[in-house]
């Protein structure tokens, strides 16, 4: 099911960003201040922002290795992790939000850009305290 969902993934975004700079979105979800559920033509799927990593909104093991890497108290993290989120939610509120794939990532998530009204969220988000920059590899 897995490779399926990989294989799909890759048809609809590669060839319908051939005719496009972005795939038109819905964004259906908001997780946390990188990752997304989105409707594209018909069919959902979990977006994560390449490029950044924001805090984590949950107490988690995650959270812990932030709160240890930047040097912070865990509920730092966590109150750092919620605002992304609502930083997100704000700026595709909305708006007309287009994403361009760049990868699929271990966890079966499209990488990639997300726009609103043609500005670059990963990039906005990165403007804030609560995101880092992060080389996400995809598989």
């Amino acid at each position: 099911m897995k490779t399926k969902f990989k294989y799909i993934l890759i048809f609809l975004l590669f060839f319908t960003s051939l005719q496009t700079f972005a795939t038109e979105i819905k964004v259906l979800k908001i997780y946390d201040g990188d990752s997304i559920l989105a409707k594209i033509n018909d069919n959902i799927f979990r977006i994560r922002l390449i490029g950044i990593d924001c805090f984590e909104g949950t107490n988690s093991n995650r959270a812990s290795y932030q709160a240890q890497k930047y040097n912070l108290s865990q509920n730092e993290i966590v109150k750092g992790g919620n605002i992304a989120k609502n930083i997100l939610k704000k700026e595709l509120k909305n708006k007309k939000t287009t994403f361009e794939f760049q990868g699929i990532d271990k966890y079966n998530r499209a990488l990639g850009i997300i726009y609103a009204n043609n500005e670059n969220i990963n990039e906005k988000m990165l403007n804030t305290p609560y995101c880092k920059i992060y080389n996400y590899k995809a598989k």
